[in-house]
């Protein structure tokens, strides 16, 4: 038997959680039983060189936006030129349409993959009721287009799929997962250099810079460590959105928070980085299962973070913090305080519940590889 053919669709395979996830899956599989390709509406998405340089292809197509024909087009062509045995689609509810298209083109194994649990832009929660009627239909095409269903938490499959369709033996709870290798095999390390050569304390946050992960609460807690002439730090990881990312830096300026509350952009040493911290942050207003919890508990930290997602996350080792985003910067800030000085736990006991939750990211590959074989061998 030759190589199971595995199209990806996953945005622009630039830097973000669902993509890296991803990259975790292509990294650890089995390269003799599978063949997997990825589309981008960008040219040179941030993993391209590296998906190429491990056998996969990087296929431009055209961002759907309103162009709901030509995107389609456009898939079509790439899966029937391709022959792929199993599309496998991150798009949330635009799923419906790429599988639907998967099933025209004659893939056999539709798969998609729900990350999230909430499609709002963390402003408007009040959906439209024509993004309503469209949620709803597209639901119903991926349910009626797939052939597997995978979630990463309780919530999103919910929130995707329907509840029926938790019950189904086509649908599979898969955590995400990270390399806990680069944080577990290094846990006792004391870091030096960069962040560390002074009296400040760093409290870390990874994320893309939007609405969504909400980085300008956390100006309003850097504002909060001044006011109580607190050497806290709060060292913003990553890149986003341009308009907010203006918003924030000037919101910044504005309070002369420049010493308080850091933004070194993209990151690829978010392990050392995290040896360097004293606790984690997260106050985004939605998430489906954050990879960067499950990279932050696996390196020991302690974390505080919105509620806002499914606490299945947790190692259940007393590392997380969960609090309102309603609740008074106050409190945040003596939570943080409190998780400065709290206890990290033991290493055997971090490295008990990343087996025990499959959050390691070989496990996450061959879980995933093993529904591509099993999905492939049901449909042929």
């Amino acid at each position: 038997m030759g190589k199971i053919r595995v199209l990806i669709i996953t945005g622009k395979m630039d830097v973000g959680g669902i993509e890296n996830q991803m990259m975790h899956l292509l990294r650890n599989a089995d390269k003799e039983r599978f063949q997997i390709d990825f589309t981008s509406t960008i040219p040179n998405g941030f993993y391209r060189t590296e998906i190429e340089s491990l056998g996969g292809k990087y296929i431009q197509i055209p961002h759907m936006g309103g162009h709901v024909i030509r995107y389609c087009k456009a898939l079509y062509h790439v899966m029937k030129k391709g022959r792929y045995d199993v599309v496998h689609s991150q798009e949330l509810f635009h799923s419906g349409i790429v599988l639907s298209v998967a099933k025209a083109a004659g893939v056999r194994c539709r798969i998609a993959h729900a990350h999230n649990w909430c499609d709002s832009d963390g402003i408007n929660t009040r959906r439209s009721l024509i993004r309503s009627l469209y949620n709803t239909v597209m639901r119903s095409l991926i349910n009626w287009t797939s052939t597997s269903q995978i979630a990463c938490s309780t919530w999103a499959g919910r929130f995707l799929y329907g509840e029926k369709t938790l019950k189904k033996k086509t649908y599979h709870l898969v955590f995400n997962s990270v390399d806990t290798g680069k944080f577990l095999d290094y846990y006792d390390r004391h870091e030096k250099g960069e962040f560390c050569a002074d009296e400040w304390r760093n409290i870390l946050n990874v994320a893309r810079i939007t609405a969504v992960k909400n980085q300008v609460f956390l100006v309003n807690l850097a504002d909060e460590f001044r006011r109580r002439k607190e050497k806290i730090r709060i060292i913003c990881v990553g890149s986003g959105d341009e308009d907010y990312e203006k918003q924030v830096y000037k919101l910044v300026k504005d309070k002369e928070l420049e010493e308080y509350i850091l933004f070194p952009g993209v990151r690829k040493d978010i392990d050392v980085l995290m040896r360097k911290a004293k606790a984690f942050i997260l106050p985004s207003k939605y998430e489906g299962m954050p990879l960067v919890m499950i990279e932050a508990q696996a390196a020991g930290l302690p974390c505080i973070s919105a509620n806002t997602y499914s606490p299945e996350v947790d190692f259940g080792l007393g590392q997380i913090c969960w609090l309102s985003l309603k609740e008074d910067i106050s409190v945040w800030a003596d939570a943080v305080e409190q998780a400065i000085n709290s206890e990290r736990p033991a290493k055997a006991e971090v490295e008990q519940a990343v087996s025990e939750k499959c959050f390691d990211s070989k496990m996450f590959a061959k879980t995933i590889c093993d529904i591509y074989q099993s999905d492939y061998e049901r449909k042929n």
